[in-house]
């Protein structure tokens, strides 16, 4: 094989072994993402339980534990379309499941 041939296959190597490890790379921050919405969905349950028990108008803690419950709610939201996207995108490189 000439010079030129192997020259390209070692590009194309390299760039195979920088995309799997890019992969590899995406799989790990998914599943963290993955176990912190499931830790914010039961924190956020946890929340709502709380406030649910919580007598009218509140007292001390009223608005502000509504306020945090959102506040959960919302963070939970954002890192579930984070994962998301994550996810198609690693869907995209990996091609069609078996």
């Amino acid at each position: 094989m000439s010079d030129e041939g192997k020259s390209w296959l070692d590009e194309l190597e390299t760039a195979v072994r920088q995309a799997a490890t890019s992969l590899e790379t995406l799989r790990e921050e998914r599943d963290e993402l993955t176990r912190r919405v499931q830790e914010l969905d039961a924190r956020v349950g946890e929340l709502e339980a709380a406030g649910a028990g919580a007598p009218a108008g509140g007292g001390a803690d009223g608005p502000a534990g509504g306020e945090s419950a959102e506040a959960w709610r919302e963070e939970r939201e954002e890192i579930r379309r984070r994962v998301e996207r994550l996810t198609e995108r690693l869907e995209g490189l990996l091609g069609p499941s078996p």
